[in-house]
């Protein structure tokens, strides 16, 4: 598929509907059993100190300056 003659707001909706439709087809991916024990285990180490993590302008800031 040729994006690059689509207009920025074409593309911005082609995001979209593409985003939309993997959202709606998820629950047809089935995860492994070694995926599902990493998820439940960051779920369970967040759930303990509930660190959500830096924002990615001062993490960009941060790697920048060293």
């Amino acid at each position: 598929m040729n994006i690059e003659h689509l207009s920025t707001e074409e593309k911005v909706q082609l995001a979209e509907k593409l985003w939309e439709s993997a959202y709606q087809e998820q629950s047809s991916a089935p995860i492994s059993d070694e995926q599902k024990a990493i998820l439940d285990a960051r779920s369970a180490a967040f759930e303990k100190d509930q660190n959500i993590g830096t924002e990615w302008h001062l993490l960009k800031k941060q790697l920048m300056e060293e």
